[in-house]
């Protein structure tokens, strides 16, 4: 089974990522460590709202691999968890070399859990070694176009040439002058080799969510004849004398009564 979907950048403001044909949405949300997508969150809701399978992406540049993930974290953490993550891996940054892009991958799998994936052209992915990239289990989305011409609707062609060290491709990009209705421009087209199951378990943390715990319940111990002391009622509760003295607003620790009551 696959997927059809579309990637989008800022330049297709106009487009309304909900209405547009295709079973997910991978929007351009950072380049660099100056610039972030002013229509990556638009699009990233209308997707959403439509109820579409969602990714984000950092267009790498040359600066430190470690200072760019961070920065592409810092602007998509509201979408961790729910959105594939990807670098963008072209033009200036090809000459990072795959340690680049390993420290990067590595460094967004360890802040949130979420392995991403790597998109490259198909030239790329066979003219460097990514031998450590490959058997640290990160993905391709390779960009390879048999024909680009304009392109109606969705297409599913196979990638004409051999991806030199991975064993199977995540996303093909096959085009990038497709026409869908709703869009009057060009798109880039894609399809995405699995359901989508599969693309939730790229997206998800391994991490988990953190959870708040649920509070303990409220009880309430009555003051004996043979309590002496609200230190010694703290400790045959397992409590502080602090914790109870705060809880029950107690304005001197030494005065009890037989019958108070004691919330704790």
């Amino acid at each position: 089974m696959v997927l059809n979907g579309i990637d989008i950048a800022s330049y297709q403001a106009a487009l309304h990522a909900g209405t547009v044909k295709g079973d997910f949405v991978i929007i351009k949300a950072t380049e660099g460590l100056s610039y972030v997508n002013p229509q990556c969150d638009k699009h990233y809701q209308q997707a959403k709202k439509a109820g579409k399978l969602l990714g984000v992406y950092h267009f790498a540049q040359t600066n430190d691999a470690v200072a760019e993930a961070d920065y592409f974290l810092k602007n998509i953490k509201n979408y961790i968890g729910e959105a594939m993550l990807v670098l963008d891996y072209e033009m200036a940054a090809v000459s990072n070399g795959p340690a680049w892009v390993l420290r990067f991958l590595n460094r967004v799998k360890d802040k949130t859990g979420v392995k991403p994936l790597i998109y490259m052209s198909l030239s790329v992915a066979n003219e460097q070694n990514w031998t450590s990239v490959v058997k640290s289990d990160y993905g391709l989305w390779v960009a390879q176009y048999n024909s680009n011409g304009i392109q109606n609707g969705f297409k599913h062609p196979n990638v004409n040439g051999k991806v030199g060290y991975w064993p199977f491709v995540a996303i093909h990009q096959y085009s990038s002058n497709g026409r869908l209705p709703g869009y009057n421009g060009s798109l880039d087209m894609d399809y995405f080799n699995g359901d989508s199951k599969a693309w939730k378990a790229y997206a998800k943390s391994s991490k988990g969510s953190a959870q708040t715990p649920a509070p303990k319940p409220e009880r309430v111990y009555i003051v004996k004849s043979t309590d002496y002391s609200l230190g010694m009622i703290a400790q045959s509760l397992g409590v502080t004398l602090d914790s109870i003295v705060r809880l029950n607003n107690i304005k001197n620790p030494n005065l009890i009564y037989v019958g108070q009551k004691l919330k704790y």
